[in-house]
């Protein structure tokens, strides 16, 4: 017996399993219909001077140095403005270019109100005759005319941080002789000069100046203050000693040999 298929005839097809409606798409645009309404909100709420407008700002600080009325005419201009609309970054900028201000923050209090906080610097040391040292090391422009009292720290070349390091540093060197230390200078190549306040100059040059602090603390109790008051300059740049230049009166009323038997130590 023979099979046979009529000309032309196929098997039966298999038929295409049928697929469930996909659901995840539909959630998709269902979160793309509710943000769309939010986000046109955010935008119209964003950019309306006359939407929640500022009606308060509070200013909090303890001036000193800045001239608070200037800073409540500077403020001034911001009342008004919208709420979301207001550009806190540009009211920072504003306030922080003010010489003697050291840091600012703006924050917005629900509904109408601002909150501004300004911190100033606070002067530790002249840094030239026209500007001044904070304890951030920010060199600032003022008047240090004012501030004589303040030590003087300034260098060639150098940051302004390591320099500060450099003069806190010293002074408690100096502090545990008894004496306060009242400049710091460092010239373009590195070479330190320092300056008592009963007027005495130390060189220390730029190398090795620990050891050379360290030397000079071991001796200074014995050696240079019974004749503080007649040694005008130390010169600590020898590798195995110090010089002394002493003071014009003082070579005048004795000779060198009755001030120090070796002027090198």
């Amino acid at each position: 017996m023979f099979n046979w298929r009529k000309k032309g005839s196929q098997a039966k097809r298999r038929q295409p399993a049928r697929q469930e409606p996909n659901l995840q798409w539909r959630k998709s645009w269902n979160w793309i219909f509710l943000l769309i309404p939010l986000g046109l909100a955010g935008a119209w709420l964003s950019q309306g001077e006359d939407v929640m407008p500022i009606r308060q700002i509070h200013l909090s600080g303890h001036f000193v140095h800045l001239d608070q009325r200037e800073v409540e005419t500077a403020l001034q201009s911001y009342l008004g403005q919208g709420f979301f609309s207001l550009d806190i970054h540009e009211l920072q900028q504003l306030l922080h270019d003010k010489p003697w201000t050291d840091s600012v923050s703006v924050r917005r209090i629900w509904p109408d109100r601002l909150q501004v906080t300004i911190v100033e610097k606070k002067p530790v040391a002249r840094w030239d005759d026209e500007h001044l040292l904070s304890d951030r090391a920010v060199v600032f422009r003022a008047d240090p005319a004012a501030y004589t009292h303040l030590p003087l720290v300034h260098a060639v070349n150098h940051r302004p941080d390591w320099v500060l390091q450099r003069f806190y540093r010293l002074q408690a060197r100096f502090e545990s002789v008894d004496e306060q230390l009242v400049a710091l200078r460092v010239d373009s190549r590195g070479a330190l000069d320092v300056s008592l306040v009963n007027g005495l100059e130390i060189k220390l040059g730029r190398s090795d100046v620990e050891r050379k602090i360290d030397r000079l603390v071991g001796i200074y109790g014995t050696q240079i203050l019974p004749r503080r008051e007649r040694i005008e300059r130390l010169d600590l740049r020898y590798a195995n000693g110090f010089a002394v230049a002493w003071k014009e009166e003082a070579l005048q009323a004795s000779d060198k040999a009755s001030l120090w038997s070796n002027s090198n130590v």
